[in-house]
């Protein structure tokens, strides 16, 4: 009877160890999709600057190995701003956290889920002006990119004649063909002087 009592009382045991240590398996339709919907498909989506959109399962799912990557090198979402400075409004980088369910999911199969905890797909402005109808829109030559050979850095100038002094609180730039654009870079110049400094990035 002890033994049996013995046997019994380990089994049980190691059921309830087995259930507290039990993983937490994140799945792309309730941990992945919010993070990803969050803080990637602005880019990663149809018509946008990265090159593959992001905003299925199926579209997520051959790129997880990748996804894993760079999540864990801290090369996606790209933001170079020193978190310990100080807080920066529109902040896309992950959180430890969700680095830490992308990696785990990866690592786990990356399973889709439950389809019904799938979060509403985001929703974002038409071709229009994100930041709001500009007060003053520079249009520069525009440029053939060639079909093959290596990537082109191009100087576009254009001179802004202006009547006074003008606070500047924000720049948005509208590439014409997001396909073949992989960054643009605003500086200021004044005459024949080398560039004084980034006035916008995209």
């Amino acid at each position: 009877m002890k033994v049996i009592w013995g046997m019994s009382a380990i089994v049980g045991l190691v059921a309830i160890n087995a259930a507290a240590g039990a993983p937490n398996r994140p799945t792309y339709t309730k941990d992945v999709a919010p993070i990803l919907n969050a803080k990637c498909v602005s880019c990663h989506r149809p018509g946008e600057a990265a090159p593959m959109s992001l905003t299925s399962y199926d579209e997520v799912r051959p790129w997880a190995k990748a996804i894993q990557q760079n999540v864990s090198d801290c090369v996606m979402p790209p933001w170079h701003a020193d978190k310990g400075i100080r807080d920066f409004a529109n902040d896309r980088s992950l959180s430890e956290d969700e680095v830490a369910t992308i990696i785990r999911w990866c690592e786990q199969g990356a399973r889709q889920g439950d389809p019904s905890d799938l979060p509403p797909a985001p929703q974002f402005p038409d071709t229009g002006w994100r930041l709001g109808e500009p007060d003053l829109v520079v249009t520069f030559d525009a440029f053939d990119v060639p079909a093959g050979g290596p990537d082109q850095f191009v100087d576009l100038v254009e001179t802004l004649d202006m009547e006074r002094d003008r606070w500047l609180n924000a720049i948005e730039v509208k590439p014409t063909s997001r396909k073949v654009t992989h960054h643009v870079i605003v500086y200021q110049t004044e005459g024949n002087q080398p560039p004084q400094g980034w006035l916008a990035a995209w």
